[in-house]
């Protein structure tokens, strides 16, 4: 599966599937070509932190565990998981087929199409909708179209068609949702409750509060208890939620390369700019410069091309 701030690679698939990447922006995988055996092998947990999956079950049930919850995706159902999550695929018989695309990558696609109106990306989310097979086969035929591309060698331009595809995918998928049709997943939980209200917060406040002590104080509870609700739903502590949740907000406006590395700083409230990129670098590896040269606009490979 997909490590922190690294894509998933064929080393990490089983042999019953096939896997593509290109330049570990956009990649696709099923076990289409197996479906007279279609076992799917347990994998390790892992921790996404840069990537939208969405996967598509045209038979038996897919068995996920998402941020700590179990998740059966049976046939002519769609899963979406979007980045900052506790991913796990148990032991399965299921025939599939699924997309890996960066998160940054995925938002300029819903902005340029419009869907970003109807759905917005936010981190520590998952979706799970049930379709119609006609849906389904649509969804299958647009895929496959994405599929023979991924086999073509390297053109120039070749991301721009990859987008293409992708786009012509999502905008058919989004047409086909239906809020009777989700699945919605709801644990009428009190630490449920405070979980959900917890994350609503930190969309809110998270530009100007990094503090476990403040949004603890926000829900009326101690800093211990927010980390133990934290840890039973994603896995990490209170401090880690807000620190990924950030840096996956902070990672966004760096790929959009509109404002400077001292606007951004003052932007979230970070106290200088040398405090703000060694904190991005300590979470991410990279200072923000080079976060920026890897992923902005400009470096997509069919605008460099058009140079």
């Amino acid at each position: 599966m997909i490590r922190q701030g690294d894509i998933i690679t064929k080393e990490d698939t089983t042999e019953n599937v096939y896997f593509s990447s290109f330049q570990d922006k956009y990649a696709v995988m099923d076990n289409l070509d197996y479906s007279d055996n279609p076992y799917v092998p347990a994998q390790k947990e892992i921790y996404n932190s840069e990537y939208v999956w969405v996967v598509v079950v045209l038979r038996g049930c897919l068995h996920i565990n998402a941020g700590g919850t179990d998740i059966d995706v049976r046939a002519n159902e769609y899963f979406v998981s979007l980045p900052c999550m506790q991913l796990k695929t148990k032991e399965s018989r299921a025939i599939f087929f699924s997309f890996f695309t960066r998160s940054h990558l995925m938002t300029d696609i819903y902005e340029h199409s419009g869907i970003i109106a109807k759905i917005p990306l936010r981190a520590f989310v998952f979706r799970h909708f049930t379709f119609t097979k006609e849906e389904i086969d649509i969804l299958l035929d647009c895929y496959l179209m994405s599929k023979k591309e991924h086999l073509r060698e390297n053109y120039p331009l070749k991301e721009l068609v990859l987008r293409s595809y992708q786009t012509a995918y999502l905008s058919r998928l989004f047409s086909f949702l239906n809020p009777e049709t989700e699945h919605p997943h709801i644990k009428n939980t009190r630490q449920y409750a405070f979980y959900t209200e917890f994350l609503s917060k930190l969309n809110e406040m998270h530009k100007v509060e990094r503090s476990v002590q403040f949004y603890a104080k926000e829900l009326s509870i101690t800093p211990k208890y927010l980390s133990t609700i934290t840890q039973s739903f994603t896995g990490l502590s209170a401090s880690q939620v807000i620190d990924q949740y950030v840096i996956y907000a902070i990672k966004q406006t760096l790929y959009d390369n509109k404002k400077n590395i001292k606007t951004i700083s003052s932007e979230y409230n970070f106290p200088s700019q040398s405090f703000f990129g060694r904190y991005f670098k300590r979470i991410t590896g990279l200072s923000p410069n080079e976060y920026i040269k890897k992923h902005n606009r400009k470096s997509l490979s069919f605008e460099s091309n058009n140079e």
